[in-house]
């Protein structure tokens, strides 16, 4: 008989500055925080509740499982402080798998979200063989995010996804740009 089990363990990764590794218990005050904060989540549907925050964040492990992939906690390596969410998601009803981010107020603007973002991406397409290309849903005036999309050298596709209500702009990145030298590191 064989294991159908659905549990796949989340890899840790290190960067020069951070930690990504899987959801524990001790991340959910952090998160659920995070998802409080008007500013971080103005462009990914609007605060949540705190209930609404324990599934989200439930959900975020839950992907791991059936995926085997998924966010990321993102911890900085210094103090060990919860920085957010970075890495490959595909929810229902997306166009494609996407890598996203979504960071505290308190590590935007440092280049947390390029690194991070990174490392999830190399660690995907060397995990994920049969995979062409990802994708991030990005609101057309959520321009710190575009950044660090052009940072990752990603292409605004101008194609328009709507979600949570509004309209956003799809940009990706192929494996072979990716693995060409041409993507941040």
């Amino acid at each position: 008989m064989t294991d159908k089990t659905l549990y796949h363990p989340t890899p840790i990764i290190e960067t020069e500055r951070l930690i990504l590794r899987g959801w524990e218990m001790r991340d959910l005050p952090a998160y659920t925080q995070m998802m409080a904060d008007e500013d971080v989540c103005r462009f990914i549907g609007g605060t949540v509740r705190p209930d609404m925050a324990w599934r989200q964040f439930a959900g975020l492990a839950g992907h791991w499982a059936l995926h085997g992939y998924g966010f990321f906690v993102v911890e900085e390596k210094a103090t060990r402080a919860f920085m957010g969410r970075i890495g490959p998601h595909f929810p229902v009803g997306w166009p494609h798998l996407e890598i996203g981010w979504t960071l505290v107020a308190a590590a935007q603007g440092k280049g947390y979200a390029v690194e991070a973002a990174a490392a999830s991406a190399d660690w995907l397409f060397e995990t994920q063989p049969g995979l062409t290309k990802f994708i991030s849903v990005i609101d057309p005036a959520n321009r710190p995010s575009q950044k660090v999309a052009e940072r990752l050298r990603m292409t605004n596709t101008q194609e328009i996804f709507e979600v949570f209500g509004y309209k956003t702009e799809i940009w990706e990145i192929s494996r072979a740009a990716w693995g060409d030298g041409r993507a941040a590191r």
